[in-house]
């Protein structure tokens, strides 16, 4: 099986990147062998993940962990801005590579689907945060996690931090009978290029091609390619069915200039369905990344809402 403890294997392309936020998250990832349910691995299966680290990790022990999902087919390197302005504020935070993406070991996994994804953060949440009931978020498809994991186990999640979330687009991206050459075009650099582009609002600052390199280095990781046949190919998730099943506090943060997902169609729907009290902030001069973007106030606007009481929710 996987080690207990230690780091996951970075590939070597991590060698081009010139993004000093990316190298130092680089440096903090941690892995942690997790036991997931048998038609998902028989095998234990090393999750990788950033953590919190000494004093912030001590500080913050008795507080309720919270735990950040990245996007669709990224891993946490999309939160290397956020973390630091996260941690300089006194959050603790656990970045937590979704199965199949990231850096996170997929050998003798079997399934990738909806479902073992959900298992597999269970696993995390159980096997190595103690099963306290956590803050759970994530951005994009990543807050569309966070939604189908508090729909499925309420007493896990006391509240939710939904970035740009998806909700209410159902299903996986279709390669078809192409499979393997579907999977070439999603991986490929016009393609990742385009979808850097459409992510930001400045993009003549943020849409490099350092951060085209930082987004597609996983991709580098042995059984990404079936890893990612495996999810497409089970249909992906069916999201706007749950969402009004979330019954906890939300905070949900916008990009005023969302290219991908329309704030000005998707925000309303959201605090129609959302079933707890939602917060919503609109986030200025920002596309569909606001961890990327405007990593400084999306820290502090979540920290405001960790430290809010319940009764002020």
């Amino acid at each position: 099986g996987a080690p207990a403890r230690g780091a996951p294997a970075i590939p070597a392309s991590v060698e081009e990147i010139e993004e000093a936020r990316a190298l130092e998250a680089v440096g903090r990832y941690q892995a942690v062998a997790l036991e997931l349910p048998e038609d998902v691995s028989k095998a234990r299966v090393a999750a990788a993940f950033i953590g919190p680290r000494g004093e912030l990790a001590e500080a913050t022990s008795g507080q309720a962990p919270f735990v950040l999902l990245h996007g669709f087919d990224s891993s946490s390197l999309e939160y290397r801005r956020l973390l630091p302005e996260l941690e300089a504020g006194g959050v603790a935070v656990h970045l937590l590579d979704i199965l199949g993406w990231g850096f996170g070991d997929v050998e003798g996994v079997e399934d990738f689907s909806p479902a073992a994804k959900r298992a597999h953060l269970h696993a995390f949440w159980r096997q190595h945060l103690g099963g306290r009931p956590m803050v759970l978020g994530g951005a994009s498809l990543g807050g569309g996690i966070a939604i189908d994991f508090a729909a499925a186990y309420p007493e896990a999640v006391e509240r939710v931090v939904l970035i740009d979330p998806q909700g209410f687009i159902d299903g996986a991206p279709q390669v078809g009978p192409l499979g393997p050459l579907g999977i070439k075009v999603l991986s490929s650099w016009p393609l990742r290029w385009m979808a850097n582009q459409m992510a930001y609002y400045d993009k003549e600052r943020y849409a490099t091609d350092d951060a085209i390199r930082i987004g597609r280095l996983h991709l580098d990781t042995a059984g990404w390619e079936s890893a990612s046949l495996n999810y497409l190919n089970s249909g992906g998730y069916t999201l706007s069915p749950l969402v009004s099943k979330v019954q906890v506090p939300a905070l949900l943060l916008w990009g005023e200039q969302d290219g991908i997902l329309d704030g000005d169609e998707q925000v309303p729907r959201f605090l129609d369905e959302l079933g707890g009290p939602v917060l919503l902030e609109w986030i200025p001069e920002c596309g569909h990344v606001p961890h990327l973007e405007q990593p400084e106030l999306t820290a502090r606007l979540i920290a405001d809402f960790l430290a809010k009481s319940a009764e002020e929710l």
